[in-house]
């Protein structure tokens, strides 16, 4: 190839590139405006500092001195739709509550860093904004475990009890369970390839599944540039996010706490159930629980084990406030 062919190759792919790129990134505006406009919020936007949250209740009302109130986080990359097999259950013998975070779901993005910190001083705007009156049992699913531990920890007179779903813990690294190209991908979001993609990018959630117990709706919300984008920020904060818990103070005390783990033939997996135990140990009052027939997403794969674990800890709080 001569240098002025090789020249026009350079101009002609540039070219080619930068069109495709404002055809992904107007695609992508269309494809995300139209999901918002089809999928409005089934919960309520509550303000906590100049941006909204979305929180939907169901179950029982209570009463002032009542409950306890069941509030759900979910794992990174995921949203409240992950507990729609769930919450409905739940709500049969509870008051249950769950949110999106900051830029996830229908809530606003926020400006703020996405680390575990700033997500626990956000959640308890939100309960407190919203009318939702402690005490809580809390449920985290992957980094919403991380996250409601440190709400414990930061709020302790507000939780009687808790759940965690195959929770994160700090003496192990997410980063071994999310490749490189997963974070690099979310970067094209404004472009459309990951929702072209999403399965790749936003690998690992059982929405993607032929199979996939979860409504369609869920597909369309992972795949809004905001959403991506949210989950680009939660990733690049993990670092931080794992010394928040690591300084945070470990005793549950006496707490109800019932800790699921997702059997594996994973070669860690011993060690992994070594620090779930630890973690069901941080309570005097906690129980570690192996789930058969179940990968990481618990309550999508077996929900009626994480639903008799939140009746187990509701009740077992009921029965303390007597």
């Amino acid at each position: 190839m001569t240098g002025k062919s090789l020249l026009y190759f350079s101009i002609g792919s540039a070219a080619l590139i930068s069109a495709l790129a404002s055809l992904g990134a107007i695609y992508q505006v269309v494809a995300t405006r139209l999901s918002e406009n089809k999928h409005p919020p089934p919960g309520r936007l509550v303000d906590v500092g100049g941006y909204r949250l979305h929180v939907q209740c169901a179950g029982p009302e209570v009463a002032d001195g009542g409950g306890p109130t069941v509030v759900m986080d979910a794992g990174i990359g995921e949203c409240s739709l992950g507990w729609c097999l769930v919450q409905p259950e739940v709500a049969k013998f509870a008051r249950v509550c769950t949110y999106d975070r900051a830029g996830l779901g229908w809530s606003d993005p926020a400006p703020t860093a996405r680390t575990s910190r700033r997500i626990v001083e956000e959640l308890h705007a939100l309960l407190v904004n919203a009318g939702i009156k402690p005490p809580y049992v809390l449920v985290g699913h992957s980094f919403g475990g991380l996250n409601v531990r440190l709400y414990a920890t930061r709020f302790p007179g507000e939780v009687a009890g808790m759940v965690l779903v195959d929770a994160c813990h700090e003496d192990y690294p997410i980063r071994d369970f999310h490749p490189l190209h997963v974070r690099l991908g979310l970067l094209a979001a404004p472009f459309g390839i990951p929702r072209l993609f999403a399965g790749v990018v936003v690998s690992g959630n059982p929405i993607f599944n032929a199979n996939s117990k979860y409504p369609p709706v869920y597909r369309d919300v992972v795949g809004g540039t905001k959403y991506l984008n949210t989950v680009r920020r939660e990733w690049s904060a993990v670092d931080e996010s794992w010394d928040e818990a690591r300084a945070a103070k470990k005793s549950l005390g006496d707490i109800p706490l019932v800790v699921l783990l997702a059997e594996s033939d994973h070669e860690n997996f011993p060690f992994i159930k070594k620090i779930e135990a630890e973690l069901a140990g941080r309570s005097t009052a906690g129980r570690l629980v192996l789930v058969e027939r179940s990968e990481h997403h618990i309550q999508h794969d077996r929900p009626d084990v994480v639903i008799e674990a939140v009746r187990e800890v509701v009740a077992a709080v009921r029965r303390k406030e007597r």
